[in-house]
């Protein structure tokens, strides 16, 4: 199918066009009226606030609202036209697209508003003093620098990567550290428990062994001092029956009984020898101070 005349696919654009939103007819209504035609939705919000009468954007000129009337002709064109706009124009350079306010070629690139536009637009007033360049040379322009972002973030991303990769490396490295701090601090402790044990062993001998002979020098001491109360004693009942004797028999011996009842104080020695405490003492103050241990870990 032959594309259509540039002049044609104007003309239809200029025909096809709203003049309040200045796009494609949407549900174009004729004004019978003055027979200016409008989207409905754009001359509905035109209207006014009146229900029975308005006047025409247009013309200006009084209308009945009832009697608007769809303009099913129009509502075709509208959809040749976008046809024919989709399929552009072809010249010497094939297919290529046109711009919508004038229906020409888009050769030329406006930098300041990063905008396609024809020839008729280089010349308006809105592209006035703007950097305007063909498109291929624009296309160009760009093409080198999306490579050259391009680059930037290819180089990025492999800088990521690296630390990805270093991060990963670094995260197996210290937990294998720490499992071996973890293993260590195991078997220390182990060590520390069967050392704990050993001690607690030892001491707990050394204090039975201190018990036993504590023991021993308790019952030897009382031994003796039951022998002594014992001898004192007999005395004692020796001279009780002595002095309650009549004159005649008190008389007869007495001196004796004087004699063995002038006996002397006896020295007591000490129930626990100085050596037995000093051992004592010497074991209470080498044992291992567990509290201060403890206290180290909290």
């Amino acid at each position: 199918m032959a594309a259509a005349p540039k002049s044609t696919v104007r003309a239809l654009s200029e025909e096809s066009t709203c003049p309040i939103c200045l796009d494609y007819f949407r549900d174009p209504v004729i004004i019978t009226e003055c027979g200016h035609n409008f989207c409905r939705a754009c001359l509905s919000q035109s209207g006014g606030e009146s229900d029975a009468q308005a006047s025409c954007p247009q013309c200006r000129g009084t209308f009945q609202k009832t009697n608007l009337r769809p303009n099913r002709q129009l509502a075709m064109i509208v959809e040749i036209a976008q046809t024919l706009r989709g399929q552009g124009v072809k010249g010497d350079e094939g297919k290529v697209q046109l711009c919508e306010t004038h229906q020409e070629p888009l050769k030329l690139f406006c930098k300041d508003h990063e905008a396609l536009i024809c020839l008729v637009c280089d010349k308006a007033k809105e592209h006035e003093g703007h950097k305007v360049i063909p498109l291929e040379e624009a296309s160009q322009e760009y093409q080198d620098l999306l490579q050259r972002r391009l680059e930037s973030l290819r180089d990025e991303r492999g800088r990521i990567l690296a630390c990805k990769a270093e991060a990963e490396r670094e995260k197996q490295a210290l937990l294998e550290q720490t499992k071996a701090e973890w293993e260590e601090t195991v078997a220390q402790f182990r060590r520390l428990h069967h050392f704990l044990e050993e001690q607690q062993k030892r001491l707990l001998a050394q204090v039975d062994e201190l018990q036993e002979e504590i023991a021993r020098k308790a019952e030897d001491h009382l031994a003796w001092l039951s022998k002594e109360l014992s001898s004192l004693e007999g005395i004692m009942r020796e001279v009780e029956e002595k002095s309650r004797q009549p004159a005649a028999e008190l008389l007869q011996d007495v001196r004796s009984t004087l004699q063995r009842s002038e006996k002397e104080p006896c020295e007591i020695p000490a129930a626990f020898p100085l050596e037995l405490k000093r051992r004592i003492w010497y074991f209470s103050d080498r044992k291992p101070d567990l509290e201060g241990w403890r206290k180290q870990f909290l």
